[in-house]
């Protein structure tokens, strides 16, 4: 009966370290979309 817990303790600390992962990637690429969209805004302005 452990060796099941542990199984699914470990099932479930894997889960959790890829949907924080997953979180961590979908933040920065927020992030640079906003500075791309910052940067292409100037790029606009400058042109005009």
């Amino acid at each position: 009966m452990m060796k099941e817990t542990y199984l699914v303790i470990a099932y479930m600390a894997v889960w959790i370290g890829l949907s924080l992962y997953v979180a961590t990637l979908a933040q920065r690429q927020r992030k640079l979309a906003q500075r791309i969209d910052l940067l292409n805004k100037q790029l606009k302005s400058e042109e005009d």
